[in-house]
């Protein structure tokens, strides 16, 4: 959702204009439409699963503002758009924002815990192939922070707040209709596992497996590193076992774990905004977005996926047990308001998160280098053809850029040996 990009084509044809008349009227805006506007959201390279636009719905009554949404949709690629309906994108994010979230905010209301539920921007409209959301950046003056330069210790504690009451949430919510199959049956799919979906693995494997062997390569080129080689053999172990070691976690952890809850599922930079006080430049909104890949498991799982692919390095490991104490003591107060408290100590979180890091920390090394940013941001997925050769673009993109960026390859070589280092350790 980054600001509208300009001099875009505008896409104004008479069945889009009723749709969003449609929509506009279901949430109970009675005021007349004048004219319906939609552009690119000039997002290419910033997600997998859709192609995002911006809506400005114009009103007759010139004193009535602007309504801003932001959409997304299937793109024109009929493969892309074969693997995503087999694997519900569409339709879990559909049933959590326009089931889930409401039914979420009623019953923390009638736990007197009105205003709670904060962390999610309003959905105006869901199907199986497009969802639409109010803008968060034109007239609420959210924003999207660097992936590249990831998260300072206040950003990091904000989105954790936001984490651990999306998590508390849910456990109440779950605990209070009687566990999880009455739950699931009543917002189905949002306890799918989609990694789980052979759509999912082709698309998703590439993606692992090309980060790995792209940081063997930057490490191989290396001329200065002493201590390379211990990492790069590391690496190499996982080489073509990576996403089948992320299942067997995913599943290990669903079957042993003391407490699960609804998880985000790729809770990470891109995927959360932020709004600051112009005056004080202090955080004062957070938002979580991209809700369509939720499971039902160990919250470490979030937690290991977040602080390895958005945590500054440095920021990470200074403040390891602040942060991890910081979610933990809002994930605990949250439950207790809502009636439910949660069975689960401090030092069992954190057996269970050092347990459930290691799919955290292959996404993590999938933004770890430049190479993952750069190379994704060039590849269209509406020009693909058959997502089959999606491993092939990735990897040939990739080694463009490493060819293409010698110097740059050669700064992030210690990034690499200490985000490997430090997950060891951990």
């Amino acid at each position: 959702m980054s600001p509208t990009p300009k001099n875009q084509p505008l896409e104004t044809s008479d069945e889009v204009t009723l749709k969003f008349k449609e929509i506009v009227k279901a949430n109970g805006i009675t005021d007349e439409v004048s004219e319906v506007i939609v552009k690119s959201a000039g997002l290419q390279g910033e997600g997998f699963a859709s192609e995002t636009k911006y809506v400005t719905i114009n009103f007759q009554n010139p004193s009535i503002k602007p309504l801003y949404l932001f959409v997304k949709a299937h793109t024109s690629n009929s493969s892309h758009t074969e693997m995503l309906t087999g694997a519900k994108i569409f339709e879990k994010e559909t049933n959590f924002f326009m089931d889930y979230v409401p039914a979420a905010i009623e019953f923390c209301k009638s736990k007197g815990c009105e205003g709670m539920v904060d962390m999610y921007p309003k959905c105006y409209y869901g199907d199986n192939n497009m969802v639409v959301f109010e803008n968060l950046v034109v007239g609420k003056g959210y924003v999207l922070l660097n992936k590249k330069e990831q998260q300072d210790l206040d950003a990091t504690k904000v989105a954790l707040t936001s984490l651990a009451k999306h998590h508390a949430i849910s456990h109440a919510f779950i605990q209070e209709m009687g566990g999880p199959k009455p739950f699931f049956k009543r917002f189905q799919n949002l306890d799918l596992e989609v990694f789980n979906h052979p759509t999912a693995r082709e698309l998703m494997e590439p993606m692992v497996e090309n980060a790995i062997r792209t940081n063997i390569k930057i490490l191989q080129n290396d001329k200065t590193a002493s201590d390379k080689d211990e990492v790069i053999n590391f690496l190499k172990s996982y080489e073509g076992k990576a996403y089948d070691d992320i299942l067997k976690v995913l599943k290990d952890s669903s079957e042993q774990d003391k407490f699960l809850c609804l998880c985000h599922g790729d809770y990470w930079n891109n995927n959360m905004m932020f709004k600051k006080d112009e005056k004080t430049n202090e955080f004062i909104g957070h938002m979580a977005v991209d809700l369509q890949v939720t499971r039902y498991n160990s919250p470490g799982l979030d937690l290991g996926h977040y602080l390895f692919t958005s945590v500054k390095p440095k920021v990470r490991k200074a403040h390891w047990d602040e942060i991890l104490r910081h979610y933990f003591d809002t994930l605990k107060s949250t439950a207790l308001k809502l009636g439910h408290p949660i069975d689960l100590t401090y030092q069992e979180l954190h057996k269970t998160l050092r347990r459930t890091l290691r799919p955290g920390f292959f996404f993590g090394m999938c933004v770890a280098t430049g190479a993952g940013f750069e190379a994704f941001q060039n590849i269209d997925i509406n020009e693909i053809g058959d997502m089959k050769n999606f491993a092939t673009v990735m990897d040939q993109a990739a080694q463009k850029w490493i060819q293409a960026n010698p110097e740059k390859a050669g700064e992030i070589v210690c990034g690499i040996l200490d985000i490997v280092n430090e997950y060891k350790a951990l």
